[in-house]
Parts: structure tokens; sequence; C-alpha cells
């Protein structure tokens, strides 16, 4: 049965508790309230230092990816410590080959019309 539904990438920390072998816990963003919240588990076959370690592995692949996505769109993120904001400029969304083929002739004519 599914306990806790996570995205990886919301994760900000992750370690094996140090007092019980089989323990471990993560903070995260809650994506609704917007609130760092602790989510802690006891292991059930395995030892919370091994599951702490495959969260901390599954983040680190999924910052990489996110930040060759990022790099791959050019999308940028600033932050805003007066308001504790990001803002995301850009797009991830992939363009097809006839979006892109429709913007380079957009692109092509644009000089023409000055």
């Amino acid at each position: 049965d599914l306990i806790v539904d996570q995205t990886i990438e919301k994760v900000s920390f992750c370690a094996p508790d140090r007092n019980f072998d089989r323990a471990f816990s993560y903070i995260c963003r809650d994506g609704t309230t917007r609130r760092w919240i602790c989510h802690c588990f006891m292991a059930v076959k395995d030892t919370g230092e091994r599951l702490s370690h495959a969260v901390g592995c599954a983040f680190a692949a999924c910052l990489e990816r996110k930040q060759k996505r990022e790099k791959e769109c050019g999308v940028t993120a600033t932050f805003d410590a007066s308001r504790t904001t990001f803002t995301r400029e850009g797009s991830f969304r992939v363009t097809t080959a006839t979006e892109q083929a429709e913007r380079e002739e957009t692109m092509r004519q644009m000089p023409d019309a000055k």
C-alpha cells in the first residue's frame, strides 16, 4: 500500500536515524500548503541507512536531470528573498518539429516586415 505520494524533486534532506537502525526520515516541501514537512519511517525489511541512501541517490539523479533539462530548454529560476518565492522563466515543454518549423518561418519573415 502507498503510504506517501511524494515528488522526489521536493525532497531537500534525507538521513537515517542515529538511534534506530531501521528508521530514516526526509524533509520536503508540501505541494499544496507549501509547508516544510518531516516524514519519518521505520523500515520493515531493510535498514534506515540503506533506504535513506536510496532516497538520496534518487534525489541526486532527479536533480541532475532537472538541471540538464533546464540548461537545454533555457529555463531559468530566480529567487525573490523579500517574498520568499521562485519565479521561473521559460518552459520545459518540448516543441514538435512542426511547431519548430513554424517558429523558424516566423522568425525569417520578421526582418522582411521592417
